[in-house]
């Protein structure tokens, strides 16, 4: 069985998304034993669609040949602390409060990564610093 890792943003829709479709295809073209997932803390019924267009842009620019299967985003819920083997969340300053409220005593089973939302920085800026957040997590894991 494959060691499971869920990335988790705000909606659901946008950077959390776009690392597990990127790990994803990077852990299977290295045939790594690990899969992703990712859900939100909040979703929004004002995302359109099941991913942002940024992420499809970015996607079909720096990775041509990658395929993958479209979803619509998925709630985080206390269960995930248990099933996944590892949690991340992309945003410490954003994240970081939301899981204090939603779990307080879920801290420890976490771990935070510093990629700001759309809102803060363009999908120009923030798309490469978490495509290569994603690689060095690939990389990390590759030699353990």
């Amino acid at each position: 069985m494959s060691s499971r890792i869920l990335f988790v943003c705000t909606g659901n829709y946008y950077r959390s998304r776009f690392a597990e479709i990127l790990f994803n295809t990077l852990s299977e073209k290295q045939q790594l034993n690990y899969h992703a997932f990712s859900k939100g803390l909040r979703l929004s019924k004002n995302n359109k669609g099941p991913i942002s267009k940024h992420c499809i842009a970015y996607f079909k620019e720096q990775y041509p040949e990658m395929t993958y299967d479209l979803r619509m985003p998925m709630p985080f819920d206390k269960g995930d602390f248990d099933y996944y083997h590892k949690i991340i969340l992309m945003d410490r300053t954003e994240h970081h409060p939301m899981i204090e409220k939603l779990y307080p005593n879920k801290q420890h089973k976490v771990e935070y990564w510093d990629i700001v939302d759309d809102y803060i920085k363009s999908p120009e800026e923030v798309l490469p610093i978490l495509d290569n957040a994603v690689i060095a997590l690939i990389d990390e894991l590759k030699n353990n």
